[in-house]
């Protein structure tokens, strides 16, 4: 259960509506503060409290530049594709019995067959 463990945490980080769209504003490009709280309007302790977790889980950094802190995805190949994965549709896909029992007995037989 080892790296699942790392993954369900990433994800329960990510898995809130303005973390998703922080990650994806700064997948397209690094940002500062004041102009992700341009595009994701919250008061800005709000918004400080969501890149804190973010940066917790190791999902952004930030760099302070003059004045200004600007933020980055450190995950970069991560955050991107699973923005693209949420952006599709997944419609659920509803199968009858006889074909799961077909599917369930088939996986059975190659598990024995493989031994």
């Amino acid at each position: 259960m080892g790296p699942w463990k790392d993954r369900a945490r990433l994800l329960g980080v990510m898995a809130h509506p303005v973390r998703l769209a922080i990650l994806e504003i700064l997948s397209k490009q690094p940002r500062c503060v004041k102009h992700i709280n341009a595009l994701v309007p919250l008061a800005q302790s709000h918004l400080s409290q969501h890149l804190a977790a973010l940066r917790k889980a190791n999902l952004v950094a930030s760099l302070a530049c003059g004045a200004l802190r600007c933020y980055y995805v450190l995950r970069p190949t991560l955050v991107k594709e699973l923005i693209q994965l949420l952006r599709q549709e997944h419609p659920p896909q509803e199968h009858d019995c006889n074909s799961i029992l077909r599917a369930a007995k088939a996986e059975k037989r190659t598990e024995v067959e493989g031994l």
